[in-house]
C-alpha cells in the first residue's frame, strides 16, 4: 500500500502539471495556430482510442518481462513517462508547424506512458484488495500522496512567476520529473498484489496458471465489459466529469486570467487560487472518509452531480459581475468535480469484481476493464480542448492574445467564455444524474466476502 501511493504520488506531480499548462503554454507561449491544434487534439484522440484497449489487452493476457505483473509494469517505464513530460516544455520552434509536430510528439508521447502506467496503476488499486472498507482506505492513503504531488503546480506558480519566466518553469519541470520517476520506480519494485503471489506460487504448475475465460480475442473481451449495463452507466458519467475536468484543469487559468481582474485578485493570491484546487479537492476526499463509509460512493457521486447542475443554473442567472461569488463557484466546483472523480476507482473496481464472478474467471481482467474505461472516456480529453478553443476562437480569442480584438469584441469574449463556463456544468450534469441511476451495484463487506469464501 506504500508502493501504491508512492506511485500516486510521482504520477500524480507529472499529471497535474502536464494538464493544468500545456494547453496555455501551446497557445500563448509556442504561439500555435489553431489548425494544428486541432488537428493534434484529433490524432491525440485517435491515439487514445487505439492505445488503452490494446495495451490493457497486453497487460492482462501477456507473459512479457514488463507485463507479468502490474509492479513490473511501471518499474520498466517510470523513466520513460518522466522523459515524455519533458520533451512537453522545450520548443522546437515557434508559430510554424513545426510546433504543430511538436504538439502531436508530445501529446502521442506523454499518453503512451500515462496510458500503460496508468493502467497497471488503477489495477493495483483493485487487486490488492477486494474488501471495500480496505479500497477505501487505501483511496484516503492515495489522496494523501496525491495531495503532496499536486503541490507540483504551488512550485511551478511560484518559481516561474505564473510562467512569466519560463526558462525556470523549464528547470522546474525538469526537478519534478526526475522526482517523480524515483516514487514511480520504487513503486515498481515493491507493489505486489495477492494475484503476483499467487502465480509465484502456481509458477511450476502451467494448468494452474491458465484462466480459460482469457482464450478470446481482444474485441471478445470488450465487448463482455461494454456490454455490462453498469459499465454503461459508469462510463457515460465518467465521459462527462472528464470531459469538465479537462476543461477546467486546462482552460482554469485563462477563464480567471479574463473574468477576474488583478485589481480584484492580485498576481500572488492568483497563484494561491490555482494552486489550490487539487489541493483542496484532495483534502475534501481525505476528511471525508467517514460520511462516505455512512451513506456509500454511490450517493456521494450522485450528490455532487446534483449540486453541479444546481451551482451552474444558480451562477449562469447571478451574472459574471460578481467576482467573490465567481470565484467561490469556480473553486468549489473545482473541488467537488475533483473529489467526485477520486472516488471513481470504487465503482470500475465494483465492476472488475462483478464481471470476474459473472464470467467465473480466475482472477479480473482489471486491466481490460479499466483500458476499455478508457477508450470511451479519454476522447473527452480532445474534445474538450478542442471545442472549448473552437468557441473561442470566434469569439476571437486568437486576436485577443494577439492584442488586435477591439474592445467590444473582448467584452464579448468575456461573456462567451463566462456562459460557456456554466453551460458546461448545466448540461454534463444533467446527463450525468440520468446515467448514474441506472448503476445498481453495491459494494460488499468483508463478512460477505469470507462467507463467499467458505461457500
Amino acid at each position: 500500500m506504500l508502493a501504491y501511493c508512492a506511485c500516486t504520488l510521482g504520477f500524480t506531480m507529472l499529471s497535474s502539471v502536464f494538464s493544468f499548462y500545456y494547453v496555455k503554454v501551446f497557445l500563448n507561449y509556442f504561439m500555435i495556430e489553431e489548425s494544428w491544434f486541432q488537428f493534434a487534439q484529433l490524432l491525440y484522440l485517435t491515439w487514445n482510442t487505439i492505445n488503452d484497449p490494446l495495451f490493457a489487452y497486453v497487460q492482462d493476457t501477456t507473459n512479457f518481462s514488463f507485463t507479468k505483473t502490474r509492479r513490473e509494469s511501471i518499474l520498466y517505464t517510470a523513466p520513460l513517462f518522466s522523459l515524455s513530460f519533458l520533451i512537453t516544455w522545450f520548443p522546437w520552434a515557434k508559430g510554424t508547424w513545426v510546433t504543430g509536430l511538436h504538439l502531436i510528439t508530445a501529446l502521442c508521447l506523454y499518453d503512451t506512458m500515462f496510458t500503460y502506467i496508468g493502467l497497471a496503476y488503477c489495477c493495483l488499486f483493485t487487486e490488492i484488495s477486494t474488501d471495500s472498507k480496505v479500497r477505501l482506505q487505501l483511496t484516503q492513503w492515495s489522496q494523501i500522496a496525491r495531495l503532496i504531488g499536486s503541490s507540483s503546480i504551488f512550485i511551478c506558480e511560484f518559481t516561474s512567476e505564473s510562467l512569466k519566466s519560463f526558462s525556470s518553469f523549464q528547470y522546474t519541470c525538469i526537478g519534478i520529473g526526475i522526482i517523480a520517476a524515483l516514487f514511480m520506480t520504487y513503486a515498481g519494485l515493491y507493489a505486489h498484489t495477492e494475484h503476483d503471489v499467487k502465480l509465484k506460487k502456481n509458477s511450476s504448475d502451467q494448468h494452474a496458471m491458465h484462466d480459460k475465460s482469457l482464450d478470446k480475442s481482444m474485441w471478445r473481451l470488450t465487448w463482455q465489459v461494454l456490454t455490462d449495463r453498469n459499465f454503461l452507466s459508469f462510463v457515460i458519467a465518467n465521459f462527462c466529469q472528464l470531459f469538465q475536468r479537462t476543461f477546467m484543469g486546462n482552460f482554469v487559468a485563462i477563464i480567471c486570467d479574463e473574468l477576474i481582474p488583478d485589481e480584484f485578485l492580485s498576481p500572488s493570491w492568483r497563484k494561491v487560487f490555482y494552486g489550490s484546487f487539487n489541493f483542496l479537492n484532495t483534502l475534501l476526499v481525505i476528511v471525508g472518509v467517514p460520511l462516505i463509509q455512512s451513506i456509500g460512493y454511490a450517493s456521494v457521486i450522485k450528490w455532487s452531480f446534483i449540486w453541479k447542475i444546481g451551482a451552474g443554473i444558480f451562477m449562469l442567472f447571478l451574472g459574471k459581475e460578481y467576482l467573490s461569488i465567481m470565484m467561490l463557484y469556480i473553486l468549489f466546483d473545482q473541488i467537488f468535480a475533483g473529489a467526485a472523480f477520486a472516488l471513481f476507482g470504487l465503482p470500475l473496481s465494483d465492476i472488475a469484481d462483478h464481471d470476474k464472478n459473472k464470467y467465473k474467471r480466475s482472477h479480473p481482467i482489471s486491466s481490460i476493464i479499466y483500458g476499455t474505461n478508457a477508450l470511451v472516456t479519454k476522447p473527452a480529453q480532445s474534445l474538450s480542448p478542442m471545442l472549448t478553443v473552437a468557441i473561442l476562437n470566434r469569439y476571437g480569442y486568437k486576436e485577443h492574445t494577439a492584442g488586435t480584438l477591439p474592445e467590444e469584441g473582448a467584452l464579448m469574449l468575456k461573456d462567451a467564455i463566462f456562459v460557456l463556463m456554466c453551460i458546461y456544468s448545466i448540461t454534463l450534469g444533467i446527463i450525468q444524474i440520468l446515467s448514474w441511476s441506472m448503476f445498481v451495484i453495491r459494494p460488499k463487506s468483508k463478512k460477505e466476502i469470507e462467507i463467499e469464501l467458505t461457500i
